[in-house]
């Protein structure tokens, strides 16, 4: 009789020992690749979506540096900057977003978040917003879950009671909502739009890339995170090898 070649139970508890060891290594980078893939995709369709609600208001209201003021900024009748704020998310944003629902301007404990944001080191930002579940931003919120928080970054004040002219909006995009890790630079992304220009800009935009991974997108500080969306954007809406992920 000729002789049947199989495996032993040894060497079958073995190779299955190896795969088992190969997946275990192999696997949490093909997650965190994935991971990348979905944040980076959704921060694009995001920042999409906002850009083109603003392109809208264009054609209802003009070129921005016209929206209410002859000289670029927004007027906003107030000497309030939050009501400055709320203004212009009101007029110029809300009713170009299509399926938004607007919480106002509140705090993230009020919308139902269990932890604020921290740098990409875990640790809290100083002095940062919506480090603590009380900062409060005028929030809106995508069918996606998507979060778009509106605050405010530079206004002028015509003398101690006159109109503010809100200049710049910093906008946070959060990307999957109440979800964790709500890190910025994971989840957490700052963008500023200048109402002068009309543009929607990450905050860091025009810095060179090894200028971004030195100071503003990197965990050696608790202040380098604010500019990891200027890096997403440089790299054609990808987030490479390289990001301090």
């Amino acid at each position: 009789m000729k002789k049947r070649n199989a495996f032993t139970l040894a060497e079958v508890l073995i190779t299955l020992g190896i795969i088992g060891i190969v997946a275990a290594m192999t696997m949490p980078i093909l997650i965190e690749k994935h991971q990348k893939k979905v944040s980076a995709a959704r921060l694009k369709q995001a920042y999409s979506m906002l850009s083109q609600a603003i392109l809208l208001a264009q054609k209802d209201y003009g070129e921005p540096k016209y929206w209410d003021s002859g000289t670029g900024q927004l007027n906003t009748g107030t000497n309030n900057k939050q009501m400055a704020t709320t203004n212009f998310v009101e007029k110029y944003v809300i009713p170009y977003l299509k399926g938004v629902r607007s919480h106002g301007w509140t705090s993230l404990a009020d919308v139902g978040y269990k932890k604020a944001y921290v740098a990409l080191n875990g640790k809290t930002i100083p002095n940062g917003n919506f480090t603590n579940l009380s900062n409060t931003g005028y929030i809106l919120e995508l069918n996606n879950s998507t979060f778009i928080i509106f605050s405010y970054n530079d206004y002028y004040i015509d003398g101690t009671s006159g109109p503010t002219e809100l200049k710049q909006a910093v906008v946070y995009f959060d990307i999957n909502g109440r979800q964790k890790p709500n890190m910025f630079g994971r989840d957490f992304f700052v963008f500023q739009y200048n109402t002068s220009k009309g543009i929607l800009e990450p905050y860091g935009q025009g810095l060179s890339r090894t200028n971004l991974l030195k100071s503003y997108c990197t965990k050696s500080t608790e202040w380098g995170n604010i500019a990891c969306s200027a890096l997403i954007m440089l790299d054609g809406w990808e987030i490479k090898d390289d990001y301090p992920w």
